[in-house]
């Protein structure tokens, strides 16, 4: 069976293979710029995290907690309707409902993430996947016919 890279190199000629490999190169550069830098960033992240805060809530006797600490406590909070505030229009102080993308991220966290099926991840695909997706599949349907 022929695939369609090689259908596509046998048609236009061996100049095109450079070109590939200088594209695929600068990529793999690109992403691992990328990579480094999302590490590098985590690690920042989980520095900044383990720094002390001083918490107090109205009529609470202050605490010092770690800002990865308080910034679950509020995940909880607003997960679990508590969280409140003053509409800036009316002053007024509003409680919202529980939030559900709070919940979610708590579940996901405590629990792991549901896995997708490899039929649900094919769903999700966008337009121009598709259309090179069914050009790949009519040039080697073409390909087996030769």
């Amino acid at each position: 069976m022929v695939s369609v890279e090689h259908l596509i190199l046998n048609i236009i000629g061996g100049r095109v293979l450079p070109l590939m490999k200088e594209k695929d190169l600068k990529r793999e550069k690109e992403a691992g710029a990328k990579q480094r830098a999302g590490r590098l960033l985590s690690t920042f992240l989980r520095t900044i995290a383990q720094e002390k805060v001083n918490t107090a809530n109205d009529g609470e006797v202050p605490r010092m907690v770690t800002k990865a600490r308080a910034l679950a406590d509020q995940i909880w909070a607003r997960a679990l309707g508590l969280y409140q505030y003053v509409d800036p229009m009316t002053e007024a102080v509003k409680q919202p409902p529980p939030d559900k993308s709070m919940i979610e991220l708590i579940f996901d966290r405590c629990e792991g993430k549901v896995g997708t099926h490899e039929e649900e991840k094919k769903k999700d695909t966008n337009v121009p996947d598709k259309v090179s997706q069914a050009n790949k599949d009519k040039l080697n349907k073409l390909a087996q016919k030769k």
